[in-house]
């Protein structure tokens, strides 16, 4: 690594969430002096004070949709490095909410970058979604944003402040995510709703999210977008496994597990991409990950950087039926935390 966490101060926004709380586990791991979680929650923060007694971990309730509130807590602690992880990430709450979404992901991305700046942050790391590639909702659109955002602030930061992005696949075991809501259903004797069996997404795990976070704030130079190569599943499959492989341990027999096919919800798509094709002309490829860097192409991109990487989740290296079952018991036995 390039940069090293140990003995910095960090912020967290979204610090309480599935993804910001497997973020602080990973600072603590990796020796932070100071992690502070910034979410609005207070009944989540007082259940992570009581998680992390002991530990250097602090949290301050605010919204990052209120400049002042995002300013004052910068101004207190002067961090090191901000992870911004507060996001509406659910489609179709976006879709019915597109204002609210827009002044979470767009004007919260902007107040964080304003105040990271003006306060001398070294790095900044925003964490956004495939969905912004090629964006079809509201989520997409506003995640798109807050990337253009980013990297526009990465342009005109000072020497020695970097910014970044990091583009996730599903988080397969954060709340909302379809294992958890599917693990409910089957606990309840509900059937399990499918959109559409042949969707595909891409696909990983809570702590792999987090772990590339940390990377992209210790590798950054300026203005990268950093994406893990995440293998795909198919929701029918999927599906599949948890009625036949997880119902039963559930005391669900199999055959009285219904599949209900609702249909797509408006603006999903059938597959996912993780890159645009503007963006695989300028990306290095890593041994697990893809790095989209800034304009003007660098020399050191790779236009033709792997085909089973950079197109859509249907062609996308699937993962087996086995491995599918492997995550719904991860989850299943550690339980998830509630965002």
């Amino acid at each position: 690594m390039s940069w090293e966490l140990a003995g910095t101060s960090a912020l967290v926004t979204g610090g309480t969430g599935s993804i910001g709380r497997a973020l602080v586990d990973e600072l603590v791991t990796l020796r932070a002096k100071r992690v502070v979680v910034f979410s609005r929650d207070e009944m989540k923060h007082f259940h992570l004070r009581r998680e992390m007694n002991g530990l250097p971990v602090e949290t301050v309730v605010g919204d990052v949709r209120d400049a002042r509130s995002v300013d004052a807590v910068c101004r207190q602690y002067r961090f090191d490095v901000v992870f911004h992880v507060a996001a509406m990430k659910h489609v179709s709450v976006c879709e019915d909410s597109p204002y609210e979404a827009a002044l979470t992901n767009v004007v919260g991305t902007q107040n964080v970058l304003d105040s990271a700046l003006r306060h001398a942050v070294r790095r900044v790391v925003v964490v956004s979604t495939d969905k912004a590639v090629q964006p079809t909702t509201v989520l997409g659109a506003t995640k798109l944003l807050a990337e253009r955002l980013t990297i526009a602030a990465a342009r005109s930061a000072p020497q020695g402040q970097v910014l970044c992005c990091v583009r996730f696949g599903n988080v397969l075991g954060s709340r909302g995510s379809v294992v958890p809501v599917w693990l409910d259903a089957l606990r309840n004797g509900l059937p399990l709703e499918v959109t559409d069996p042949a969707v595909t997404r891409f696909a990983m795990r809570i702590a792999g999210a987090a772990r590339l976070v940390v990377r992209a704030g210790c590798e950054a130079q300026g203005g990268e977008l950093f994406v893990l190569k995440m293998k795909a599943f198919e929701l029918g499959e999927l599906a599949a496994v948890m009625k036949n492989r997880i119902a039963p341990s559930l005391g669900r027999q199999p055959e009285d597990v219904k599949v209900v096919v609702t249909g797509l919800v408006p603006g999903e798509k059938l597959h996912e991409e993780l890159l645009s094709a503007d963006e695989v002309a300028r990306t290095r490829e890593t041994e697990d990950a893809l790095v989209v860097l800034p304009w003007p192409r660098r020399e050191d991109a790779c236009a033709s950087t792997g085909n089973r990487w950079c197109g859509s989740s249907e062609l996308a290296p699937r993962l087996t039926p086995d491995e599918l079952e492997d995550l719904a018991v991860e989850c299943l036995t550690r339980g998830y935390r509630h965002e």
